[in-house]
């Protein structure tokens, strides 16, 4: 049998009627009687409105293995349901992710779609229509068998493996390019379709494996790269290395059974006018153009050599002199922003709340103006949330402090960006001197803020001067604005130190504290279940006994003899202590974050000019502190170290594989002598499209770097081959160009259509993969270029050295053919 006292309830009324006291005369002394019970909200600083109206912001976040749709589709079915059930309360979804992604993921449909069709486009003017097809069949083949895989991994179709299969669509033919060029090739010397498969797919066996390889290698790096915010670009190599491999195996292995069939390759009798023509426009491209300039350079290559290096001094002073501009990471465009503000910490919620109201009233002028001045009946601006009693990203918290985000529409095909409407709207909010903090800006990027400075030092004082002066000397740089720190104020703080005669009376800092912590703050002096909610019960004074420092010092402390008022207990001290003491390496910290007003300001000139002019200055009057850079500055470093940590690695790889293949360190030489003349290509393309060069660039051109060597090993493999059949050495440089060619230009054609659509997206939900799409797209047009024309320049001036020096060890002059590598191994293997 269990015996129990229920008393517990979560009534107000119930809980007045609990008896604290019974008195002589046979009365009741209740909480009610002492004290009034309600149900409410607890407290909070934060007050939100949505649009004016007050709100509640509710955030939804899903885990990593969760799908955002299923997500978002049931939050939207609860909110219509609960629209329908409670007139007098709505639901307004102020954001939703997916909206945002859709409309990205659409972009990257669309542009790689129109990528794969300018691809087959090519690949049908250039080779014969089947075989054309057979080609292409290569890129969805690939990507079904990437998605297997890629799903095994748990990578799902997202922007990033999206880009990268934009990014890899131009790339994945090339194999099949080469394989069925050189099967067309055969079957146009006369041999069956079966045969020629199999001849032309065995002879260039060695150097696709090799040129795939490579290009699998040059975009290993970007696996292993987790600094700087770039670890997003795991699942781009993904895809990209993935779908490369199974292209390699179905060009070997389901090409050659597809183009062997009589079906595909068979004879006409009579061409079609269009055919005809077009053939007689690649052979005229070929042999009079192309076949023309090569034996220029053929004959003068010790001249032409020296192009090259001219290019690459022309392009260094474009950089020196602007033309082509360069940033850490490229400033991406934004779907929102926010007006944080704060007053010195001790001003009231009323006055924040007024500044609120302003700043919201202007913020939706700013609105009716563009929809006036470029007659839109669509808000510019979709919403404002305000939110009163924090700041600056939770920097700022009390009373004092204010923010209000203000959410942009699709910005897609407006006539302004959304910079504009930020600047606009500072502009309309204008100077407040009697703002401690004001800040109009977007949420930072992926990649920190722009301009961020550290200062670190053991003085308070000291740090604290060093960081208004870094403040104002940054305020002077043109291009730099929303400067601000870490360093918040802290709320007015009364401190209370017991006197003498509280000690006396049996009372110490603790339990003086403790009564007034009670009275003012309040006692949790229950936890009460009701449904799913918990409430608890405080005991504290009526607000209107707890607001002012008077109430305070008549507070009544109890103590052993009785009470006393605080006043005559304790001294009061009233000064604002920290919100936050941040240390780095055991010293004080303060971070200070500046925006550049405009996507075309470039960041790295902004952070030179701190060093240079500031620093110094800030140094010697503050000899204690030590400065260092943070934000994109330090991200970019920390990428670009690992980057180069890992390319070089992949370099030695590739350099080994090259060695193996042709057998000759000379020949990989020239080879890896191809990457900066195409990194020249991807320079030069930021400067066309006028893009700063940026990190995503440096990625871009660390992944051209395959693509390059895969042209640069077939041709010098074609050349070898060449040899062996007994050709001369100028003689077998000239007709390698000729007969790779065709092969080349169509690779190169098809990897930059497939890029183009994205590079000409001028949405700027594709901002932050143009810089890669152009370093590959403008690097694979231009490196072409460099292939064709000085590649055979390259290896001449190669067998020059080689003869000169085999002359002077020697003292006999050889013949040019018997010192290359391929002569010289095949005597070997004949002896």
């Amino acid at each position: 049998m269990l015996i129990r006292s229920r008393s517990r309830s979560t009534e107000p009324g119930k809980i007045g009627e609990i008896i604290i006291r019974a008195e002589p005369d046979g009365s009741y002394l209740r909480i009610r009687d002492v004290a009034n019970v309600k149900r409410k909200f607890a407290d909070v600083s934060d007050k939100l409105r949505l649009n004016g109206k007050e709100a509640v912001q509710i955030s939804v976040s899903k885990l990593s293995g969760e799908d955002l749709q299923k997500i978002s589709e049931y939050i939207h079915q609860y909110a219509d349901k609960f629209n329908k059930t409670h007139p007098d309360v709505k639901i307004l979804i102020s954001f939703d992710f997916l909206s945002m992604l859709n409309s990205r993921l659409n972009l990257l449909y669309r542009n790689g779609g129109t990528g794969l069709l300018f691809v087959l486009l090519m690949l049908a003017l250039f080779l014969n229509v089947r075989l054309s097809f057979w080609v292409a069949w290569g890129i969805p083949s690939a990507f079904l068998a990437m998605f297997i895989v890629a799903n095994m991994y748990g990578i799902t179709i997202n922007m990033i493996s999206l880009f990268g299969m934009i990014l890899v669509i131009g790339i994945l033919v090339d194999d099949g390019i080469v394989i069925g060029e050189n099967i067309f090739s055969h079957f146009e010397k006369g041999k069956n379709p079966k045969l020629a498969a199999l001849d032309g797919t065995m002879e260039v066996v060695p150097a696709v494996i090799t040129s795939v390889v490579t290009t699998v290698i040059a975009f290993a790096p970007l696996i292993f790269v987790t600094e700087g915010g770039m670890e997003f670009m795991f699942e781009m190599a993904f895809v990209v290395i993935v779908s490369l491999l199974f292209s390699l195996a179905e060009a070997f292995f389901v090409l050659p059974a597809h183009l062997g069939n009589e079906k595909v390759l068979r004879r006409k009798k009579r061409q079609s006018g269009f055919r005809a023509k077009l053939n007689k426009l690649i052979a005229y491209m070929r042999e009079k153009m192309y076949g023309k300039m090569l034996k220029i350079v053929i004959k003068q290559r010790w001249t032409a050599i020296f192009i090259p290096l001219a290019l690459i001094i022309i392009t260094a002073g474009l950089f020196k002199g602007g033309f082509i501009k360069a940033t850490t990471f490229p400033a991406m465009s934004f779907d929102f922003f926010s007006v944080d503000f704060a007053f010195k910490p001790g001003n009231g919620a009323l006055k924040t709340d007024e500044y609120l109201k302003k700043f919201d009233k202007l913020i939706w002028e700013v609105n009716d103006e563009l929809m006036t001045k470029y007659n839109d009946t669509s808000n510019f601006i979709d919403y404002t949330f305000q939110i009163a009693g924090s700041s600056f990203d939770g920097m700022e918290n009390g009373s004092h402090a204010g923010s209000i985000t203000v959410g942009l529409r699709d910005m897609e095909g407006a006539p302004v960006t959304s910079y504009d409407i930020r600047n606009m709207v500072s502009k309309k909010l204008g100077k407040h001197p009697e703002l401690e903090k004001l800040r109009i800006a977007a949420k930072k990027t992926h990649w920190g803020a722009a301009v961020s400075v550290t200062l670190l030092g053991q003085d308070r004082e000291e740090i604290a001067r060093a960081t208004e002066f870094l403040k104002q000397q940054m305020k002077l740089i043109k291009g730099l604005q929303n400067i601000s720190d870490d360093n918040a104020a802290g709320k007015q703080e009364i401190l209370i130190n017991p006197k003498p005669e509280a000690y006396f009376l049996g009372l110490d800092r603790s339990t003086l504290g403790r009564q007034v912590r009670q009275g003012f703050y309040g006692d949790q002096s229950q936890r009460l279940q009701s449904g799913r909610d918990e409430l608890r019960v405080w005991v504290r004074y009526p607000k209107t006994g707890r607001m002012t420092i008077g109430q305070l010092e008549n507070m009544k402390i109890k103590t052993p003899s009785g009470s006393y008022p605080l006043s005559e207990l304790a001294d009061f001290d009233i000064k604002r202590g920290p919100v936050q003491i941040k240390r780095y390496n055991g010293s004080r910290e303060i971070t200070v974050e500046a925006d550049v007003t405009s996507p075309d300001v470039m960041v790295p000139p902004l952070l030179d000019e701190i060093k240079r002019n500031i620093i110094p200055q800030l140094k010697e009057k503050y000899p204690g502190i030590e400065v260092q850079f943070r934000g994109q500055s330090q991200k970019s470093g920390d990428a670009m170290k690992e980057m180069i940590r890992y390319f070089i690695i992949a370099i030695l790889i590739i350099i080994i594989i090259l060695i193996i293949h042709f057998k000759s360190v000379w020949q990989a030489t020239i080879v890896l002598m191809m990457i900066p003349l195409g990194w020249l290509g991807g320079v030069w393309g930021h400067g066309i499209e006028g893009i700063p060069v940026s990190m995503l660039s440096f990625f871009g051109l660390v992944a051209l770097s395959g693509v390059i060597i895969n042209d640069a090993v077939v041709f010098l493999s074609k050349y070898n081959s060449l040899l062996l059949e007994g050709k001369k050495v100028k003689e077998a440089v000239f007709e390698a160009g000729l007969s790779r060619f065709r092969p080349i230009i169509l690779t190169t054609i098809t990897t930059s259509a497939g890029l183009y659509p994205l590079i000409f997206e001028k949405s700027f939900q594709a901002q932050m993969l143009i810089p890669m799409a152009v370093s590959l797209a403008y690097g694979v047009f231009v490196g072409t270029g460099f292939i064709l024309m000085f590649f055979p320049v390259l290896i001449l001036c190669l067998n020059d050295v080689k003869v000169m020096i085999k002359t002077l060890l020697t003292g006999k002059k050889p013949a040019p053919e018997d010192v290359e590598t391929s002569i010289i191994h095949s005597k070997i293997n004949i002896d």
